[in-house]
C-alpha cells in the first residue's frame, strides 16, 4: 500500500501534536508529515527517548537530541521533500509493541536550486505504546544503490 500523503492530509496531519499517536500507523503517517514538514524536532518526537535510529548512510543516532540532529542537515539543505512509503508488512509483537518494514522514497529539491534529487530505500521499525503515545525505539533505513553503468564496449 503505498503511503502518499496530500497537502490537506499533511495539514491534518501536522495539526495533531506528536504526542498524540493512538495507533502504530498513525504514527509512520506522523514521520512522513514531519519528513514533509522538513521538522526535524517533530520528528524526534516520534521515538522514545532513549531510541536507536540507523540511518540510510551508515550512521546511528541515539535518542531524540541525535536523531533530530542526523535530519537537520538534510532539512537544510533540501526543500519540497516528498516522502512516500510503500508498506510491505507489519505485525502487532502484542497489545503495546508493533513492527514494520517496506520501501520509502524520497524526492528533495537541492535549497540552492537544481534539478530534484530521489533516493530509495529499505526500512524496519519497531515501536512500542508509551503512555505519550505509538514511539518508535528503533529503526532501520538502508538506500538501495543505483545500478553502476554497464561498461563501454569497443
Amino acid at each position: 500500500m503505498k503511503l502518499i500523503l496530500a497537502a490537506a492530509g499533511t495539514a491534518a496531519l501536522l495539526a495533531t501534536p506528536a504526542t498524540a499517536q493512538d495507533s502504530a500507523k498513525a504514527l509512520a503517517d506522523a514521520f512522513a508529515a514531519a519528513v514533509m514538514a522538513e521538522d526535524a524536532d517533530a520528528l524526534a518526537a516520534l521515538y522514545t527517548e532513549d531510541a536507536d535510529s540507523f540511518g540510510p548512510g551508515g550512521g546511528v543516532a541515539h535518542g531524540r537530541a541525535e536523531i533530530a540532529a542526523s535530519w537537520a542537515p538534510t532539512f537544510d539543505a533540501f526543500d519540497d521533500i516528498i516522502f512516500t512509503i510503500d508498506a510491505k508488512g507489519d505485525k502487532a509483537l502484542g497489545k503495546d509493541a508493533h513492527a514494520a518494514w517496506g520501501l520509502w522514497t524520497i524526492t528533495m529539491t537541492p535549497a540552492s536550486g537544481g534539478e530534484p534529487v530521489t533516493m530509495s530505500g529499505r526500512f524496519s521499525d519497531n515501536s512500542i505504546k508509551t503512555k505519550e503515545g505509538w514511539r518508535y525505539f528503533i529503526d532501520h533505513a538502508s538506500a538501495i544503490a543505483v545500478p553502476a553503468e554497464e561498461a563501454p564496449t569497443e
